[in-house]
Parts: C-alpha cells; structure tokens; sequence
C-alpha cells in the first residue's frame, strides 16, 4: 500500500503511465534515483543542533542530542 510521499506521486502521475510495470519503475526511479538522495543529502546537512533545539524548546539540550 501507499502512502505519504509515495502516495502524493502516485496521484500526480497517474494519468502519465499505463501499465503496472511503468508505476513502478517511476516510483523507483523517483525514490533511489539520485535527484532524491541529493535532496536527501541536502536536508540532512542542513540539520543543526540550533535547529533542533529551537523545534524542540521543551526539551534539554542533551535530549536534542
């Protein structure tokens, strides 16, 4: 089943492919293709403890840890 992200891609690219085959080979492409482990990379290195720490204001510094 799908869900999430996956799901949201599904329905934006539906009308776009017409076998099963096709589905699938988007999604894949979509999620391990290297456009996403780039923006993947980019989040992540984007994460600060100051981020974290304002996002997480009820929490110790070493919970945010």
């Amino acid at each position: 089943m799908l869900y999430g992200i996956t799901l949201n891609f599904y329905y934006k690219n539906k009308a776009t492919y017409t076998t099963f085959n096709d589905i699938y080979n988007a999604v894949r492409n979509y999620f391990k293709g290297p456009e996403y482990k780039r923006g993947i990379l980019i989040r992540w290195n984007a994460i600060t403890l100051k981020i974290v720490i304002i996002k997480n204001k009820s929490k110790s510094i070493g919970d945010c840890l």
